[in-house]
C-alpha cells in the first residue's frame, strides 16, 4: 500500500491509503486535468483533420488515375456533348483530355499522400515548417474551387465538398496554433 496525501485548497492534509494501480490512475487524471502540462485534446489531435482529409482525396484520385471517369456527367456537361461521342469524334482529342484527367489523378494521390505522411509525422511533432507547408492544403482546394467556378454551372455541384475540404484544413491549422507558436516566444 501507498499512502496518498490529499490537499485540498491548500489548507487541509490527510493520509489515504491507496492501491499503487489507483494511484497511478489518479496521478494520469490529475496530469491530464492540468492544462499547463498536457497538451489540449484539439492540439493534440488536429492533425487527424488534416490527415484524414488526405486519405479521403487519395481514395478519390485513384479511380482518375487508373482512368474511371467517377463523374462523366461534369465532363460532358462542359463539352456538351457525351464522352462516348467525343471519342468517336475526335480520337485524338480525346486522348488530350484522357491523359490530362488521369495525370491529375496522379496529381491528388501524389499530392495527398505528401499531406498524409507529413501531418501525421511532422506536423504530429509540431515542428513548425510542416505547419507552414500544410498551409498548400487550403490553398490547393480554394484553387480547385476557382477553376470550378470559372467553368459555369455544369460542376458547382462539387462545390460543396472543395468548400469542406478548404475549411476543415483551415480549422486543422488554426487549432493548434499555439503548438507551434508558444505565447512569450520571439
Amino acid at each position: 500500500m501507498v499512502s496518498f496525501i490529499i490537499r485540498l485548497h491548500y489548507i487541509h492534509f490527510c493520509t489515504i491509503p491507496i492501491n499503487p494501480y489507483a494511484f497511478k490512475i489518479l496521478l494520469e487524471i490529475f496530469l491530464f486535468m492540468n492544462a499547463q502540462i498536457v497538451d489540449k485534446l484539439y492540439e493534440k489531435y488536429a492533425w487527424i483533420i488534416i490527415s484524414a482529409i488526405g486519405v479521403l482525396t487519395i481514395l478519390g484520385g485513384l479511380p482518375h488515375a487508373l482512368g474511371v471517369n467517377t463523374d462523366p456527367t461534369t465532363a460532358e456537361s462542359i463539352v456538351g456533348i457525351a464522352l462516348s461521342d467525343l471519342k468517336a469524334l475526335n480520337p485524338m482529342f480525346f486522348d488530350l483530355y484522357d491523359f490530362y484527367f488521369r495525370f491529375g489523378g496522379w496529381s491528388d494521390v501524389g499530392f495527398a499522400f505528401l499531406m498524409t505522411v507529413i501531418s501525421s509525422t511532422a506536423y504530429r511533432k509540431g515542428e513548425r515548417w510542416a505547419w507552414y507547408t500544410l498551409w498548400i492544403v487550403p490553398i490547393y482546394f480554394l484553387g480547385s474551387a476557382a477553376i470550378i467556378m470559372s467553368v459555369g454551372p455544369s460542376a458547382m455541384g462539387l462545390l460543396p465538398f472543395l468548400a469542406l475540404f478548404t475549411i476543415l484544413p483551415l480549422l486543422g491549422l488554426l487549432l493548434p496554433f499555439r503548438k507551434f507558436f508558444p505565447k512569450g516566444e520571439k
